[in-house]
């Protein structure tokens, strides 16, 4: 009985802390820059794979062989859809004038240097002048790898009577593991603009009396596989452009009847009739008061997308008030205010 009014006792504290917390949460709606930032002079875009097939094991036989043999045509179909995939993507990005797949490039122009898992600055520069194009995209490598398992199980199965019934079975999980890298050359700047890998993962199954049948009884695989893998050259195209993103945002919702007022007002999205109740606070005898009322003339000001007047007054809040919140809630300004100029260079191409 006392362990459980103690427990009682910290479960109401958690509650009234939660209930008494001065702030609200928010969720802000962002536009970021792309990860990737890629010079204006950039306009003509050259893809090359310089990835290389697997070889086939020609010894294995049976459900292996059968595994291993999709997995060459896999590693084929595979890597021809991611560059699908990233070529349809770069086509729709306005930033380029022209995309060319360059599966006409000698092989060994793409080997790999001794020691160096990049093409040669060499390599890129030729291969820039003879495809008249400004960077090189590159599928550094496309590798499939797949776990097989079996496990004993039961299916319905009619018998000779046309009837279904219950008969032992195995069932078999593929477990197919896709890597996919990535790479930007610009030859201009002798530099690697982006290196990426993706990897995913596709999981199939099948039952059937034995462990071929129950392999012959996955249904879509290949289809899934390529698909997959077209979505892995489609999400590096995507990586390239700006992406909305959700943040989180504290705003003071106690201290006095006009911050409560006004907490209320902001759940029913009335912003302008909250700012006008925090204005009231900006001149209160209270410090602490109003330096929370700046603060959240800040995050006011950010909501409407207006960064020079939310660091004004996060500034006011941090200088004027002390408040240590703001000086965190600057920093976080002034980052964005950064990232919004990447942005607006990304965007007016």
């Amino acid at each position: 009985m006392r362990k459980f009014c103690i427990r009682f006792l910290m479960l109401c504290l958690i509650v009234i802390t939660a209930g008494c917390s001065s702030t609200k949460e928010i969720i802000l709606q962002t536009i970021e820059p792309s990860p990737v930032h890629i010079s204006q002079k950039i306009k003509r875009i050259g893809i090359v794979n310089r990835s290389i097939l697997p070889e086939l094991e020609e010894d294995e036989t049976g459900l292996n062989g059968m595994v291993a043999a999709e997995e060459q045509w896999l590693s084929e179909q595979g890597r021809n859809a991611a560059l699908t995939g990233l070529f349809n993507e770069l086509l729709k990005d306005n930033r380029f004038e022209t995309i060319k797949i360059l599966d006409s490039v000698p092989h060994e122009i793409l080997h790999f240097e001794m020691g160096n898992d990049s093409i040669s600055w060499t390599s890129v520069e030729n291969i820039c002048n003879t495809y008249d194009v400004d960077a090189i995209f590159s599928m550094a490598f496309f590798d499939t790898e797949t776990k097989v398992s079996i496990k004993k199980t039961s299916m319905m199965q009619p018998n000779l009577m046309r009837v279904k019934v219950k008969v032992p079975a195995q069932e078999l999980t593929l477990e197919t593991l896709i890597e996919n890298g990535w790479k930007i050359y610009y030859p201009k700047s002798k530099e690697i603009i982006d290196e990426i890998v993706f990897n995913d993962q596709v999981i199939s199954r099948g039952k059937g009396t034995n462990p071929i049948e129950a392999y012959k009884a996955i249904e879509g695989r290949k289809e899934t596989l390529v698909e997959q893998s077209k979505a892995t050259g489609s999400n590096y195209g995507q990586r390239l452009l700006p992406f909305e993103n959700s943040v989180e945002r504290s705003y003071f919702a106690r201290g006095t009847a006009n911050f409560e007022q006004a907490c209320v007002l902001v759940e029913n999205g009335d912003w302008p009739g909250a700012s006008q109740l925090w204005e009231r606070e900006l001149d209160n005898s209270n410090s602490k008061i109003a330096g929370r009322a700046c603060y959240n003339m800040a995050v006011m000001h950010e909501i409407n997308g207006d960064l020079t007047s939310a660091i004004n007054w996060a500034t006011k809040s941090y200088k004027e008030h002390e408040n240590k919140d703001a000086l965190e809630y600057l920093d976080i300004l002034k980052y964005r205010s950064f990232q919004n100029q990447i942005l607006e260079q990304q965007v007016s191409r």
